[in-house]
């Protein structure tokens, strides 16, 4: 493993944001400085020009490189944490980097992390208990760690398990209910009944563990669009239409909005008629003499701009990580807008929240008062974590969020609802055939 350490780390504004999250939490923190650790897997074989192409590549204007870290603790004034990527998944960071690497002609290396080494300047020394409150407001709890000592290694450790079958031929459903209570895969009544006849009458074998997992997961509130696709078979009988379908014939059947609607009940997002609008275009795009794709003039051309809209919520992962958990949300409006058709792009974004009371220090507002000791889950971020870290995230991407909405259940300490959307806009010609993406969810 090669190290390579780079000053200055973290942009001021970060540096100022963790102290001060720090001393509202109680902590007794004076400052912060930081710096970079590049852990460059199979990095200390490079040489000469390999090496210099190294730390070119990961050096950014005005930042320092060097083996040795420049950041050293002493005393009990100061504290060292270092954070950076779990090592058992690799970082898009790190894909990003691996293949700059690459074209800069540098084989051999798989994969590169990027961690955070913070020096903390006390006034005292800290308590395990203060520790503990320090460290999540450093790091990403779901997809980072500590990192208790230098890194040599990238292997987290863990030993893939074997496959196991579940005895069902011969244990029936007890087999099932056990797995089941063993993973937590939320199996009901009809899950049992359904699994027991697949595989004793139909398949006639035993399932698998992982056969098992997966259904779990294909079975989640996220992932239930069969579901409503399915055939419905109701005492017997096997309707003619999919409950998608008959939701789908209030648009069909409805001639207004046939007229306005111009793509709807498609797996990335809806669309509707937009006003005519003069763009600069190329001129390919009127005048078909000239190739696609070559050099030619830009010129004014009046299309059609239909305006598309598209929202989730993003629940859980907020409520965990909120600056994750919303940018991830907002990503993945983006990727549904560009996949609505060619020449679709988002414009604006909008995020809403419902959260529970706030219990902000030095704003004791009395309808909270009966909340403010009561036991709040340690995996949870805090309600005002969520509403200030999850517009920051939410707005990571480069998307400019012109409404935010919160709404806060003073029945309840603990709750969470993130709604992000996009306001977006694309050619008229996105609608079509050719324009659509092939990962939409056809009309069935």
């Amino acid at each position: 493993m090669l190290r390579l350490y780079s000053r200055p780390g973290l942009e001021p504004g970060q540096v100022g944001r963790i102290v001060s999250k720090a001393k509202s939490l109680g902590l007794p923190i004076v400052s912060l400085d930081t710096e970079f650790c590049f852990n460059v897997e199979n990095g200390a074989s490079l040489k000469g020009e390999q090496r210099k192409m190294v730390e070119w590549c990961l050096t950014e204007n005005g930042h320092s490189m060097g083996p040795a870290p420049t950041l050293i603790s002493g005393g009990t004034t100061h504290l060292m944490i270092e954070v950076g990527p779990r090592f058992n998944f690799t970082s898009a960071w790190s894909t990003n980097c691996v293949s700059v690497l690459k074209a800069a002609e540098v084989p051999g290396i798989p994969r590169v992390e990027r961690s955070r080494r913070h020096l903390f300047t006390l006034s005292e020394p800290m308590t395990p208990a203060q520790l503990a409150k320090l460290l999540p407001v450093i790091h990403d709890r779901m997809t980072e760690m500590e990192y208790e000592k230098p890194v040599e290694s990238f292997d987290a450790g863990y030993v893939v398990k074997p496959v196991k079958w579940i005895p069902v031929l011969t244990q029936g459903r007890k087999a099932l209910e056990e797995i089941n209570a063993e993973l937590g895969l939320g199996f009901d009544e009809w899950d049992y009944e359904y699994y027991m006849d697949l595989y004793k009458n139909d398949l006639k074998r035993d399932p698998s563990d992982v056969e098992l997992f997966d259904f779990a997961q294909s079975n989640s509130e996220h992932s239930r669009h069969w579901f409503f696709g399915g055939n419905m078979v109701i005492d017997g009988v096997e309707k003619k239409d999919t409950l998608f379908r008959l939701v789908k014939d209030t648009l069909d059947k409805n001639p207004n909005c046939n007229k306005n609607s111009v793509i709807a009940f498609a797996d990335n997002s809806s669309s509707i008629v937009g006003p005519k609008q003069t763009v600069l275009s190329p001129e390919y795009a009127t005048n078909k003499s000239i190739a696609a794709g070559g050099p030619c003039a830009l010129i004014d051309t009046d299309i059609t701009i239909d305006l598309i809209y598209t929202a989730e919520t993003h629940n859980m992962p907020t409520g965990v990580c909120p600056f994750a958990g919303a940018e991830t949300g907002t990503g993945g409006r983006l990727r549904d807008v560009q996949a609505t058709g060619t020449g679709a792009s988002y414009i604006c974004g909008t995020i809403g929240y419902c959260v529970g009371a706030l219990n902000m220090i030095g704003d004791n507002k009395p309808y909270e008062k009966p909340f403010a000791n009561e036991p709040y889950p340690s995996t949870m971020a805090t309600p005002l974590d969520i509403l200030i870290e999850g517009s920051n995230g939410a707005s990571d991407y480069g998307v400019f969020v012109i409404f935010l909405s919160s709404s806060f259940n003073v029945l309840s300490r603990v709750l969470l609802l993130l709604f992000v959307a996009l306001v977006s806009k694309a050619p008229e010609a996105a609608a079509s055939p050719e324009g659509r993406s092939k990962c939409e969810l056809k009309n069935r």
